[in-house]
């Protein structure tokens, strides 16, 4: 677009040139679209439709597949804004596919460079369970939050988050379940005190009754419950072939379970497990960059510029004040015309820790399908 030509558009994934249109003599024609800007603190103003200039303007399948729409100040033969003294704005679009919702994506307010979204980090706490009991016990079988059984010596889960998580473990001989734990953590914490129970036969008196005995270990127990009924630390029993199982728990609701069958004079203890705590933290990447701008400089040397090709400081900006459906253009096409407020790093193609500081405001339009 420019002052007495109308704009050059790209149709879907092409361009087009933009064609001189006389005005009336009347009609004072002054330049629509403008821009004027320091970079490194060297004064540029671009006007088209004056010393030549031209807004050239199209949208095209960027990186993803992802639309770009964008708006180039350029000399009237460099419709693709190539060219020493282009300035180039692009607007990669806020959806994939080729739908465009231009009241979301040119609204007033704050877009992001296109380039700062590339890296984001997320935490992973890796935690491996596993148990030292495996003289005693035969197998194990292990659940997460009662999610699926797992068996195994030891396993592995990741947490994403803080919140307390529920640890099971069974402990398995001669076929039967001997020996459970539940333990609450949280994923961060490193092992913390959680009841372990063992049941002790005493036969003092070489026969009945047997005094069965909750030998705890690990974080206070504050209850006990018998498979008897009782809810006492001892028991006396009469039936030696009976099965006798005892269940603590410790004030947060950590429980550990044993049981002994015929009375044998020995003590079986609830199996027991640590664990190990990894912190690690992931680096993610943001490939589409939905709703991200770049501006594009081409000095007078050739050499090319551009916002996306490194991280931007806190201080940069990319506002869009205004912006309004505009004219079709000559192909039919859609566009819309904003009034931006910018300021950033360029990059150097070449060497992208190389940079130069962009500060300015424009009036520019886009097309899109």
């Amino acid at each position: 677009m420019c002052k007495k030509y109308v704009w050059l558009l790209l149709s879907p994934f092409l361009w087009v040139a933009c064609q001189r249109v006389d005005l009336p003599p009347d009609i004072p024609g002054e330049p629509v679209f403008t821009t004027q800007f320091t970079l490194d603190n060297t004064g540029h103003e671009i006007n088209a439709g004056v010393e030549d200039y031209y807004l050239f303007s199209r949208y095209e399948s960027g990186s993803a597949g992802v639309l770009v729409m964008s708006g180039s100040l350029a000399p009237s033969d460099c419709p693709q804004g190539n060219c020493p003294g282009s300035l180039t704005f692009e607007f990669r679009n806020n959806q994939t596919g080729a739908q465009v919702s231009p009241d979301t994506l040119f609204s007033s307010g704050v877009k992001p460079y296109w380039g700062s979204l590339t890296t984001t980090s997320d935490t992973i706490w890796r935690l491996t369970f596993s148990t030292p009991d495996t003289l005693y016990y035969q197998s194990f079988q292990w659940s997460v939050d009662n999610g699926a059984l797992q068996t195994g010596k030891s396993i592995t889960r990741d947490f994403t988050d803080q919140n307390l998580h529920k640890i099971s473990l069974r402990a398995i001989r001669n076929g039967a379940i001997r020996s459970t734990v539940i333990r609450h953590i949280l994923p961060q914490d490193t092992m913390g005190f959680f009841p372990s129970v063992g049941i002790t036969v005493s036969d003092s008196s070489g026969g009945s009754p047997y005094t069965l005995f909750a030998n705890t270990f690990g974080s206070l127990v504050s209850s006990y419950k018998w498979n008897t009924g009782d809810s006492t630390q001892s028991i006396e029993v009469h039936q030696s072939a009976d099965v006798y199982a005892v269940r603590v728990a410790n004030p947060q609701g950590d429980t550990a379970f044993a049981q002994v069958a015929a009375l044998e004079p020995l003590m079986e203890k609830t199996a027991d497990f640590s664990y190990q705590v990894e912190k690690i933290t992931q680096t993610l990447s943001d490939s589409l960059q939905l709703g991200s701008v770049n501006i594009r400089w081409v000095d007078e040397n050739n050499a090319v510029w551009e916002s996306r090709l490194n991280t931007q400081p806190g201080s940069s900006y990319f506002q869009i004040e205004s912006a309004e459906p505009y004219d079709l253009n000559e192909n039919g096409q859609k566009t819309y015309k904003m009034e931006v407020a910018f300021s950033c790093r360029l990059y150097s193609v070449v060497e992208p820790l190389l940079y130069k500081v962009l500060t300015g405001t424009a009036v520019i339009a886009v097309a899109y399908p």
